[in-house]
């Protein structure tokens, strides 16, 4: 079987850092799909570790085994079957959080997907922290950009943060019952080199040195980039479990297009990033029914022969089902409201912190030391 990606290589790792008892990331790598992604899971091995290797299941399954995975042969239907499977997994996480008491419990998601019709296109998706480079003609670029108290702050640095706030991030894959994906387009070119990482990396590793390693070792294989990257952010101190994705471009890109668009490919389009609860994409009503036989994802049905599908990891998700304790049906209420007053609370604590600490600096600057004041006053008690 062609590979319709063979102009792709990649590798990955992940590492459970030098302060973590676990490693509550999880990888997906389906090269043959066009598709990677880094999820970085929130609230302990019982929830954040769970939370991950939820959005990993979804995705591994939406692509390999779903009846619409053949007709994902657009960066665009990719994103649509990408927003689907983590709905369904946000859905999954905050319910089995709620039924089991469990607070913060969720994964950020970074993905990247290429285009099978028009190889020189490609799309990231993602919520959280997680991130996405590529590198460029010795130019390395963020194409992501983060979701995090920190940002919405307008801060480079969160330790400039009061410490309840730092890692503190605004969107995330079961934080509720459905997740608010950005897209972001980007071209590809022959030679680039994309990067999908946890914060694990980008919090011990600064941009310039990681761009330094890629540039340095551009000889290497992807492997070895790969390991250096993780080298640096365990010499650097290793604080959270490290995840990394490399992705290569080869020299030359076939010609577009590829192939004429199915019609069902085209019905993939069209769906809302943001599916509602429904008979047609599961919700709050739906999950008992769906649950034992992992994530449902409702098709484009229209009869047409499908493309020749990819044949990435088809393993069976071991996302835990209704058997393993789903209960009652989880509340469909929404805490968007509320997560966007706290982003605009903190925003505004920074704010005041800032100007209170410029008005301490300007007081400071206008009164001599005390030591000079109490030299001036022995002076003048002198001279009386």
């Amino acid at each position: 079987m062609d590979n319709p990606f063979s102009y792709l290589k990649s590798a990955e790792l992940t590492d459970v850092g030098k302060k973590r008892k676990n490693n509550e990331d999880s990888i997906v790598s389906l090269p043959e799909c066009g598709l990677f992604c880094v999820a970085d899971g929130m609230g302990g091995v019982h929830g954040g570790a769970v939370a991950s290797q939820a959005v990993a299941d979804a995705l591994r399954e939406a692509f390999t085994d779903s009846p619409d995975a053949p007709f994902a042969v657009t960066a665009k239907a990719s994103a649509r079957m990408v927003s689907r499977a983590l709905n369904n997994a946000s859905h999954w996480i905050k319910t089995r959080a709620d039924e089991r008491g469990l607070t913060g419990s969720g994964s950020t998601a970074v993905v990247l997907a290429f285009d099978r019709v028009t190889p020189a296109r490609a799309l990231i998706l993602h919520a959280g922290d997680s991130r996405a480079y590529r590198l460029r003609a010795d130019k390395m670029l963020q194409l992501s950009a983060d979701h995090s108290v920190a940002a919405a702050a307008g801060l480079t640095n969160e330790r400039d943060l009061p410490a309840i706030f730092r890692g503190v991030i605004t969107r995330a894959v079961g934080l509720d019952f459905t997740v608010d994906l950005e897209e972001t387009e980007t071209d590809v070119a022959p030679g680039d080199i994309f990067l999908l990482c946890s914060d694990g990396l980008t919090k011990m590793v600064p941009d310039k040195q990681i761009h330094k390693i890629l540039r340095k070792h551009t000889s290497a294989t992807l492997e070895e980039q790969a390991k250096l990257l993780l080298e640096a952010a365990l010499k650097a101190g290793g604080e959270d479990n490290i995840s990394v994705i490399l992705v290569r471009v080869e020299d030359e890109l076939p010609q577009a297009p590829t192939m004429e668009i199915p019609a069902e490919t085209l019905a993939l389009e069209a769906l809302p990033a943001v599916p509602s609860p429904s008979s047609d994409h599961p919700g709050a009503d739906s999950v008992a029914d769906t649950a034992d036989h992992g994530f449902d994802f409702p098709t484009a049905e229209t009869g047409h022969t499908p493309p020749t599908p990819c044949s990435g990891d088809s393993s069976t998700p071991v996302t835990p089902t209704a058997k393993n304790g789903f209960g009652p049906e989880a509340r469909k209420s929404s805490k968007r409201n509320f997560m966007l007053l706290f982003v605009l609370a903190v925003v505004l604590f920074a704010a005041v912190a800032g100007l209170l600490a410029i008005y301490r600096r300007v007081q400071a600057q206008r009164q001599p030391p005390k030591t000079e004041l109490k030299e001036k006053a022995v002076q003048s008690e002198k001279s009386e």
